[in-house]
């Protein structure tokens, strides 16, 4: 009877150790699983915020000033985020029309711009900086003259630009005249758009 209760109890300790080996077994899958749901949420927060850290933000605008002769109309584009904006297409349109040149633009308002004083910027390409604590503004076109810039003026609800520009993540966005709004897009494309080169 020694015998017996003696492998009874043999028995019964390498059972309640196994069970105790495969509780402390299951507790370790259980916390391995648990920390690695933790470093997935982690990295994908990470990437949330490395890509909110480079986000740039178009916008599209212009300053009057009917008191002197220069700097009378500037139509300005703006990158007020925190990224640079990598500008990858440019229209523009004058009462549905699609221009190609601030000359054309100038044309359709009736202005014979060959005796005109006039700064312009191309934007097909560029890469504008956002403005962190530096004036960033890129003046896309200038009318210096008094008479043309009040046309300008006169014609802000015929204008209509649209600018499509991506993050250095490659996110996209299209930024619109006079419109604080951005639209997210799933890529820049020129398809069936005449581009404005100017």
């Amino acid at each position: 009877m020694d015998d017996r209760t003696e492998t009874a109890s043999r028995e019964h300790t390498a059972n309640r150790r196994g069970v105790l080996s495969n509780l402390t077994s299951g507790l370790a899958l259980s916390v391995s699983i648990f920390a690695l749901a933790i470093g997935a949420w982690q990295t994908r927060l990470m990437q949330g915020q490395a890509r909110a850290s480079v986000w740039p933000f178009v916008a599209i605008g212009y300053t009057y000033n009917s008191n002197t002769d220069l700097n009378g109309f500037i139509w300005h584009v703006d990158n007020n985020g925190v990224g640079p904006a990598k500008v990858q297409t440019v229209t523009l349109s004058v009462d549905g029309k699609p221009m190609k040149r601030w000359s054309d633009v100038i044309a359709e308002l009736g202005v014979n711009h060959r005796t005109l004083n006039v700064s312009t910027t191309s934007l097909n390409g560029d890469v504008i900086p956002p403005n962190l604590n530096r004036e960033t503004t890129i003046e896309a076109v200038r009318i210096n003259e008094r008479d043309v810039a009040v046309l300008f003026k006169a014609a802000i609800d015929r204008f209509k630009m649209d600018i499509c520009y991506c993050s250095v993540y490659d996110e996209c966005w299209v930024a619109h005249w006079q419109q604080s709004k951005v639209d997210a897009v799933e890529k820049c494309s020129s398809e069936g758009l005449v581009l404005f080169e100017e």
